[in-house]
């Protein structure tokens, strides 16, 4: 059963509604439905609501909750501002 929906950062979500008009790759920190922190890239393919709560869909097909993002390129989520970054320097 996913948790409560937390509103998002409407700066963030500028920034992610940028990254998907510019058709850029971002690179991801964020959890998954299991709570399990996953790394990822990819191009944003759209932005959606589904029962109220704010998705984005990469092009791989994969759908991620907004308010689960940790970090988008070298930018944290509001959400996860005192969160560790860990993303590899290599």
């Amino acid at each position: 059963m996913p948790s409560e929906y937390t509103p998002i950062d409407c700066h963030f979500y500028d920034r992610l509604e940028a990254a998907a008009t510019q058709r850029r790759r971002v690179h991801l920190q964020y959890f998954n439905d299991l709570r399990q922190l996953c790394l990822g890239s990819g191009m944003i393919d759209t932005l959606f609501i589904r029962d109220k709560v704010e998705f984005m869909r990469l092009k791989s097909g994969e759908e991620i909750r907004l308010d689960h993002i940790i970090r988008l390129d070298d930018t944290p989520a509001p959400l996860y501002a005192d969160y560790p970054d860990f993303s590899c320097g290599c």
